[in-house]
């Protein structure tokens, strides 16, 4: 009987594999800058704070690598950031296909170059 469970068990978890790398596949993709503009854009509280979040987690990442190119002073605000990177992809819409992160990178480098 104990065997008879163990192998109902055994099935049971085997039949969710599939469906659960399934989802880890779809997950598994970069934002792209014209995701990342749609987030700025919208008018849900929410997506804007997704936004924000996202280009914080960027500005670390930069701050942990020492991008020579890059000095940010430490007094700017995110929305500050946001409102320059935002522009950046307004005026630039051919940029919207690339990575979210190598396009804020280079807003920022573009408005923060280092001397």
């Amino acid at each position: 009987m104990k065997v008879c469970k163990r192998l109902s068990l055994c099935l049971v978890l085997l039949a969710f594999l599939p469906v659960h790398a399934l989802y880890a596949a779809q997950s598994v993709r970069f934002l792209t800058a014209g995701d990342l503009y749609l987030k700025f854009s919208s008018e849900r509280l929410e997506d804007q704070l997704v936004g924000q979040h996202y280009l914080m987690g960027v500005l670390d990442g930069l701050a942990l690598a020492k991008d020579p190119r890059l000095c940010i002073g430490t007094s700017l605000q995110i929305n500050e950031l946001v409102v320059i990177v935002r522009q950046q992809l307004v005026s630039r819409p051919d940029v919207h296909r690339f990575n979210a992160a190598s396009v804020v990178r280079e807003a920022l480098i573009q408005k923060f170059p280092c001397a």
